[in-house]
């Protein structure tokens, strides 16, 4: 049995033993199965047998545990969260970052740069044998994997700790408060493919409307994909015209002791594939600036879609709405709507019109 720190499971005492009889039967049986469950209460596995195509993009937390307890020096925990929700408690030895780290000062939505991937794995004292173990409490964890897959970081050497945070704290392991100190290095990435198909364009996303070979998928909430509501920064409300919705935390178990950790590879083909979402087809997937699709992308990775044909479009709602694209709102059970195409809108300050 697999203790939880803090929880034992003592076996409660005997009942009084007053004569050998018929009683004793039903009692005995009460007992075991007590302990079984018990036993089943303790262990609480992740997603048991997940069956994916490329398991080691996952750590589960009893192995991390372990490589934590055997000091293993060429690891480095990254925290994707809020500096506030860090200083509550983190996996010990953990480092933080947080979203504004990854993002191209440029704009919202874009790839940062190359240099300053490089300099953020410096500071964090990333060698070149070290392995990333990487979780947020949404979906920022799996953006990191993303840019640093882009950028050429071996994909054998990263990992997204499945259940994150809470997955590792329902096992029962402790946390710190305290922030590791680790020396700084020169890290220099791979940089990107010559051809690189991981990221899409807006042209190559229009590209894909309307080819029976290419799938839109929009990763953002449902109320965003009808057109409902929107988010700051776009000019538009509704969705790239043709794209099905699948929003980023259908893959994610939604409740019950694996809360939080991915589904199984074949939940997640059969969730896919139920709206034409195909391993033979080109993938382009887009949320609001680009912070949701790399949590779907990752999500086809593990489930066996091939990696050239999942495609991350970093510019996402904020520039298609931005632009003279045509949009559609409505979709699902509601009649699709398409709208007038809109003028890109004017700045403040100029009267030109903004770059999207």
């Amino acid at each position: 049995m697999i203790k939880i720190q803090g929880q034992g499971f003592p076996c409660p005492p005997d009942p009084p033993l007053k004569k050998r009889g018929k009683g004793r039967g039903p009692v005995l049986l009460l007992l075991t199965l007590w302990f079984v469950l018990a036993q089943m209460a303790g262990q609480a596995p992740g997603v048991p047998q997940g069956g994916y195509a490329h398991p080691e993009a996952l750590m589960q937390p009893e192995e991390l545990k372990a490589a934590l307890d055997r000091q293993d020096p060429h690891l480095r925990i990254i925290d994707v969260r809020h500096k506030a929700k860090y200083y509550l408690g983190h996996v010990p030895g953990a480092q933080q970052i947080w979203r504004p780290i990854l993002e191209n000062p440029k704009g919202p939505g874009l790839m940062p740069p190359q240099a300053q991937m490089e300099t953020l794995l410096g500071r964090l004292g990333v060698g070149g044998k070290d392995t990333l173990v990487l979780y947020g409490d949404q979906f920022d964890h799996a953006r990191l994997w993303l840019i640093l897959a882009y950028y050429g970081f071996p994909l054998e050497r990263m990992k997204l700790l499945d259940g994150g945070l809470e997955g590792w704290r329902s096992k029962g392991y402790p946390t710190q408060i305290t922030s590791p100190q680790f020396k700084r290095t020169r890290f220099k990435l791979p940089g990107p493919a010559e051809k690189p198909t991981l990221t899409a364009t807006l042209a190559e996303v229009k590209g894909a409307v309307q080819n029976p070979r290419k799938v839109i998928v929009d990763t953002r909430s449902q109320r965003e994909y009808l057109g409902e509501e929107t988010k700051e920064g776009a000019a538009r409300t509704g969705h790239i015209p043709g794209a099905v919705w699948l929003e980023w935390k259908e893959t994610k178990v939604a409740a019950g002791p694996h809360k939080g950790f991915w589904k199984t590879g074949d939940e997640i083909k059969n969730i896919y594939a139920a709206k034409g979402v195909i391993p033979d087809k080109d993938i382009y997937l887009y949320g609001h600036r680009g912070l949701t699709p790399p949590h779907s992308l990752v999500s086809l990775y593990l489930a066996g879609y091939p990696l050239e044909k999942l495609h991350f479009y970093a510019g996402s709602w904020v520039e298609w709405s931005r632009s003279q694209e045509p949009v559609e709102t409505g979709g699902l059970d509601l009649p699709a709507k398409p709208q007038k195409t809109k003028k890109a809108p004017k700045t403040r300050a100029s009267g030109k019109k903004a770059k999207p």
